[in-house]
């Protein structure tokens, strides 16, 4: 199986490297999928992928008016072209005063076209920036009417909902109609190289060990749980979702797979501006707003909302266990529940540029959540072919959280074109509140109740990060870059529990599992990378990233649990050479650490459900993962491919692992790592979840995405990622391997003039686990749009999985390992079936703003492996009540 994939990647690299250049490539910038690029239209140029160097700051500003009215054209196309090589350079559309500004221009002389429907286009054949001449006002362009091609005439200037850069993936998630009324989890269902779970667990290729960022800075609310963040982000404040697969020396070494990046909308207009946005449907229901006041200097915007949720849940469990005397003994659960809760965030953001070239932004960021889950849980045993109800539970969970972020970063530009230095800081701290309380019944819920526990377990989080960034171009073709960083990270999971053994009296503490655990974990960082491109169409981008990791780990009542620190040293490099035939090859290695995060270390024990029983590690070591890639990029006339091969080979992989087991073997395994667990009692056919550093997993894949757009107004999208996945563990003596993918479609149609329609599908196979695997599931949607008043409101419907009520995902696990013989098969039933109603509406006066920072830097906090279970903000690698499988990574390879 290696040797099919070290020669597919060798295929690839040989055959297309072999072709000859294309002229107007470039390196790193030239090809790329590359959106529209059929013959004629400016918009399909404009999709063309440009360099990543040079960028400057030139400024070419104006106003578009009617030659024969003067009154200002609104939403007309205005862009740049390199003369000698007919690329684009930069394009935008007009406001209401129908005014543009085109920033960040580099030196050069370029071609400028403006045009809108039922207009002769405008064209300035010569356009210089320069010295002397680094901001060209053009004062008001006049656009003569052409009745006689008005029906001709199309608008081009859109961006592709899919862009492939030179080093991410961007989808355009504002140019996708079923975006609306929904949250992030759904956005990132439909970017390729994702797949989002019925739980809002979000992978890459497969894997969960990734980074989620938010406009490019990190949150604690998403490092204790990625699922839960991306509920408290409204789709319609979703601006782009970038998709890193290789990381550069500049980003942190964690997050094996690669980055995510959401990036939500900005106004980048002068005056007061605002939307407000509302949906509502049969599972959940969303309310946002925004305001956004803004001069040439001055940007303030606040924007608040929240959303709520209530979908019921169901499913069962079937488990099977070999006693040590060789008897088998059978349960099976049967879950039935009601989920209700809301997320909230207000967000103040205020940016100051005091000169053209320096800027200061403040960000102040509140996220709170409160979260419920009641569950009645049916537990039967059976006897031959007797089945017999044993006894009953109702649990209710709470997942409650508050998070803060306070974000100040300063950013300096100068004369010399992309040449920054940037100082950034972030406090984040985030309380959380996982507890259960479980009511237990004798026979079934009418039956006597007999015990009642409680386990309370609150978390803390901070974070304190500081950053320096400084890049110089040091020609015309060549950067440099290199900063260093520090995360200073404590983090608290306070346990208790409480018991009341006669079901009728008063809860009771008990002291033994009642503790504090305490976790520290700081991050020194320095990097170094170089970009260069050659004239012969080569692109080189090397870097080195050297972190130093100090721990510290200790329970209240006693001594420090010994940790040791430890170095990374973590190479870098990305090789693009631009093809005949608009064609681009790339290939990419990085290696990458992976610290465990507190979700896998909380020592709390989980007992909700008496038959399954968690906790964590806090004597796991990282993983370390290397990773290499091949990408080919190419385009025939309207359709865009884009093939990839990878191999991601860990060593050191943290897995969930589960034990048939009783006391002995439960005091055995907490006593080895560290756990300290007081009187817990755990039955003899109790199944033991915990993390364990496994040994190795390997994923080999190949990904295909295709763009096309068949007719006019429609386009056509589609991914599908194949992949082999081995993961071995020596010590336990197990092994598991097998093929998986993923399928993505989706198709958009422009009706008419304000209609637009949407429709995809999605399929996820199975996942490969150490001891078994995770169903697969689908999901689909129809959406329909219309819009208001130049597009100043709109109203939308949407319908998801409405062909049936409910989808069943079919999970297995057994081990044959003697005295470790169980099998379990777990059935959930996902009520997917949605029907929601969206209505959003714009307001205010606006103009370009004449602001020279259009994005700004950002603390990014790639780091600690994320588990696959959405435990809330819990400081532990379980969630306190209710689940029936332990905690744990829900993707097989990484």
């Amino acid at each position: 199986m290696k040797k099919v994939f070290y020669i597919l990647t060798a295929v690839l690299g040989i055959t297309f490297t072999s072709q000859a250049q294309f002229p107007g490539g470039g390196g790193f910038g030239g090809g790329g999928r590359g959106g529209d690029r059929g013959p004629g239209g400016m918009g399909q140029q404009q999709q063309q992928a440009m360099p990543d160097l040079p960028k400057g700051n030139g400024r070419v500003s104006g106003i578009i008016v009617d030659s024969a009215s003067g009154k200002p054209v609104e939403y007309a196309t205005v862009a740049l072209f390199d003369i000698k090589t007919g690329r684009p350079v930069d394009g935008s559309v007009t406001d209401l005063k129908g005014a543009f500004l085109l920033k960040g221009v580099p030196d050069g002389e370029f071609k400028f076209v403006a045009s809108f429907i039922g207009y002769k286009n405008f064209e300035i054949a010569k356009l210089t920036i320069g010295k002397g001449s680094k901001e060209q006002n053009l004062g008001n362009i006049n656009l003569p009417p052409d009745v006689r091609t008005l029906a001709e005439v199309t608008v081009t200037g859109e961006k592709a909902i899919i862009e492939d850069k030179v080093d991410r993936l961007v989808y355009n998630a504002e140019k996708d109609i079923s975006n609306s009324g929904g949250d992030a989890g759904d956005v990132l269902r439909k970017v390729p190289l994702l797949s989002v779970d019925l739980d809002g667990n979000v992978s890459m290729r497969g894997s969960e060990n990734i980074r989620v960022l938010i406009n490019g800075k990190p949150s604690t609310i998403v490092a204790n749980s990625v699922a839960d963040a991306l509920k408290m982000i409204p789709s319609d404040q979703i601006k782009t979702v970038e998709v890193i697969t290789s990381p550069s020396a500049k980003y942190d070494a964690e997050g094996s797979a690669g980055i995510i990046n959401i990036i939500t909308k900005k106004n980048t207009l002068q005056g007061i501006t605002g939307s407000v946005d509302i949906a509502g449907g049969n599972r959940s229901s969303n309310l946002f707003g925004n305001v956004n006041l803004r001069t040439k200097k001055l940007g303030v915007s606040v924007n608040a909302g929240g959303r709520m949720m209530y979908p019921p849940t169901g499913g069962y469990i079937n488990i099977s266990r070999q006693l040590a005397n060789g008897d088998v003994v059978r349960t099976r659960q049967e879950n039935n529940g009601q989920q209700l809760g809301g997320f909230g965030n207000v967000q103040l953001s205020v940016d100051y540029s005091p000169t053209t070239k320096d800027n200061v932004t403040l960000s102040v960021r509140n996220s709170r959540r409160a979260f419920n889950l009641d569950n009645t849980q049916q537990s039967f045993s059976f006897f031959g072919t007797t089945v017999n109800p044993t006894f009953a539970n109702k649990i209710d969970t709470k997942n409650i959280g508050n998070n803060l972020d306070v974000n100040l970063d300063y950013t300096r530009k100068f004369e010399k074109e992309n040449k920054e230095f940037s100082v950034l800081a972030q406090l984040s701290q985030n309380a959380g509140d996982n507890s259960y309380t479980r009511d237990q019944y004798r026979g079934s819920t009418e039956g006597e109740l007999f015990y009642r526990e409680s386990n309370p377990n609150k978390s803390l989080t901070k974070e304190r990060t500081l950053q320096v960034d400084y890049q110089d171009p040091i020609s015309k073709y060549a950067q440099i870059e290199t900063g260093a960083k520090m995360i200073l990270r404590h983090i608290e999971s306070d346990f208790r529990f409480n018991y009341d053994s006669t079901g009728r009296g008063i809860y009771t503490p008990n002291p033994q599992r009642t503790n504090i655990f305490s976790y520290d974990q700081n991050v020194f960082a320095g990097y170094l990378s170089f970009l260069f491109q050659t004239t012969n169409k080569w692109g080189f981008k090397p870097g080195l990233r050297y972190e130093y990791t100090q721990l510290g780990a200790k329970y209240q009542d006693a001594p420090a649990v010994a940790l040791p620190n430890f170095s990374t040293l973590v190479p870098s490099i990305t090789i693009s050479k631009s093809l005949k035939g608009n064609k681009t090859i790339r290939f990419s290695y990085n290696r990458r650490i992976q610290r465990p995060s507190i979700q896998f270390l909380n020592p709390n024990v989980s007992q909700s459900d008496p038959f399954n029983v968690s906790f964590g590690n806090p004597n796991l070591d990282p993983e370390y993962t290397n990773n290499f890639e091949v990408n080919l990029s190419t385009f025939i006339k309207t359709t865009t491919l884009n093939f990839s091969a990878y191999t991601r080979m860990t060593e050191g992989s943290i897995e969930s692992v589960r034990y048939r087991g009783g006391q002995a073997l439960f005091d055995q395994l907490t006593s080895q790592q560290g756990v300290n667990v007081g009187s817990v009692i755990v039955n003899d056919n109790t199944l033991l979840s915990t993390f364990q550093n496994i040994g190795s997993n390997r994923a080999y894949g190949l990904n295909v995405f295709a763009m096309v757009k068949p007719v006019k107004g429609m386009t056509i999208n589609g991914n599908i990622d194949v992949r082999y996945i081995t993961l071995n563990s020596p010590s336990l003596g197990v092994k598991n391997q097998n093929w998986t993918y993923n399928l993505f479609g989706q198709i958009q149609y422009q009706l008419g003039k304000d209609w637009s329609a949407q429709m995809y599908a999605f399929g996820r196979a199975r996942d490969i686990q150490l001891q078994g695997t995770r169903g697969g599931f689908m999901g689909y949607s129809l959406n329909i749009l219309k819009e208001f008043k130049k597009q100043q409101a709109s109203l939308g419907f949407g319908a998801e999985n409405f062909l049936q009520n409910a989808f069943s995902q079919r999970s297995n696990l057994n081990s044959t390992t003697p005295g470790n013989i169980f099998s379990q098969e777990q059935v959930n039933l996902m009520y997917n079936r949605g029907f929601r109603l969206t209505f959003r509406k714009r307001f205010g006066k606006m103009s370009f703003d004449g602001n020279f920072f259009q994005r700004k830097k950002s603390v990014n906090n790639d780091d600690t492996k994320q588990g696959g279970d959405n435990s809330g903000d819990s400081a532990g690698g379980q969630p306190a009540g209710g689940g029936a499988t332990g905690g744990g990574r829900r993707g097989g390879g990484k």
